[in-house]
């Protein structure tokens, strides 16, 4: 296994896990509860940890880490889930919900409500 991600932000932890496991490379979030040693330990070894499990997968992780990271801001619209309908952050690949890799279907008005009709 390989370490391909660590930060103080679970948020961003999870998130990268997720988008790993949509490409379909194996991964196992590492210190995810060790919060609570921080001050016994140095606190960047209480940081959780993304690993790819198949060192073979290693690179292509990195890649949609740094372009997870490193993205512009290209005002991407909103978007809704094609599988549970919810509504998503045009920053997120995957649904916040469910999981579903994003098939952007743009939500009419970047301010809409999450039950208004999207744009066709």
């Amino acid at each position: 296994m390989k370490r391909v991600f660590s930060s103080e932000n679970t948020i961003d932890v999870w998130q990268i896990r997720n988008l790993l496991e949509v490409e379909g490379i194996d991964t196992v979030v590492k210190n995810a509860d060790m919060s609570s040693a921080f001050g016994e330990v140095p606190f960047v070894e209480t940081w959780p940890e993304v690993w790819v499990k198949d060192p073979a997968d290693y690179e292509h992780a990195l890649d949609i880490v740094d372009e997870y990271l490193y993205a512009e801001d290209d005002d991407r619209p909103d978007w809704r889930c094609s599988k549970c309908r919810e509504r998503n952050d045009a920053a997120f690949a995957v649904c916040w919900n469910c999981q579903t890799p994003a098939r952007t279907v743009p939500i009419a008005g970047s301010g809409s409500d999450p039950g208004s009709e999207s744009a066709s």
